[in-house]
């Protein structure tokens, strides 16, 4: 009987660190999709102002 709950237990662990992982994961696809976004809305502003100065000094 002892046998079955230590391998019961370590399948709960198991079981926990996996949800763990996957949480994890999930967080870090969110962060980066955030970051990615916060990026390209950037690119596009900093693209803006260097044609507004090339077209307004020329």
């Amino acid at each position: 009987m002892r046998r079955a709950q230590a391998a019961v237990e370590y399948l709960f662990m198991v079981s926990l660190a996996l949800i763990m992982v996957l949480i994890t994961i999930k967080l870090v696809h969110q962060t980066a999709s955030k970051v990615e976004l916060h990026v390209n809305r950037t690119s596009r502003e900093i693209l803006e102002v260097l044609r507004n100065m090339s077209s307004s000094s020329g």
